[in-house]
């Protein structure tokens, strides 16, 4: 019997059970046809495919409150793009909790901007963020240590007392400057990494 094969149907509900509020048909509908990417998606990060029922009534909750927000009409747009974005953002920041198996973050922040093609780059990078970690004030560097170990911006927000957006972006802009302390010293970086 095949991975497919075994899939229990979505169990759809018309009302979030958790606020009582009547849930976007068209996000329902949506959530039917992305079950088994949700389900694949699951099984890949976590090796099981559990998690998807869970990730999936959470992420047609959002949508539906997002698309309402917005007051954008009922099948004005297809929300399965949104649903499969949030589902993955979720499933990700599980896997992040319960393995500690990423380095960083999203593609916009520091795996991507660091991200080294060989052994020689990457030995160029860890002496890069060596350099750049003594540039940051120690908040800064524990933010760091906290990113690189794989926590998400939500805890780091919870263990530093701030809330998640506030500490990311007090954490990039002392990036950047710590960034343009090195550009302005002796030290030569390849132009792989600057950082934008």
């Amino acid at each position: 019997m095949s991975f497919f094969e075994r899939l229990p149907l979505w169990w759809d509900r018309e009302t979030d059970h958790l606020t009582g509020v009547r849930l976007r048909p068209d996000v329902r509908e949506a959530a039917h046809r992305v079950w088994k990417c949700v389900c694949l998606k699951s099984r890949e990060l976590l090796d099981d495919a559990g998690y998807a029922a869970e990730v999936l009534e959470g992420a047609v909750r959002a949508i539906s409150r997002y698309l309402d927000r917005r007051e954008i009409a009922h099948n004005a747009t297809d929300p399965a793009g949104l649903l499969v974005l949030a589902c993955y953002r979720s499933l990700r920041r599980l896997a992040r909790r319960t393995r500690r198996i990423e380095l960083v973050g999203a593609t916009s922040e520091l795996a991507e901007v660091l991200r080294a093609p060989d052994w020689l780059a990457e030995v160029d990078r860890r002496l890069f963020v060596e350099e750049l970690a003594r540039e940051l004030d120690p908040r800064t560097r524990g933010i760091l240590r906290l990113r690189i170990t794989g926590y998400d911006w939500n805890e780091i927000g919870r263990i530093i007392h701030m809330s998640p957006s506030a500490a990311r972006t007090a954490f990039w802009r002392e990036v950047r400057r710590g960034h343009l302390r090195l550009l302005a010293g002796k030290h030569t970086f390849p132009d792989r990494w600057y950082l934008e």
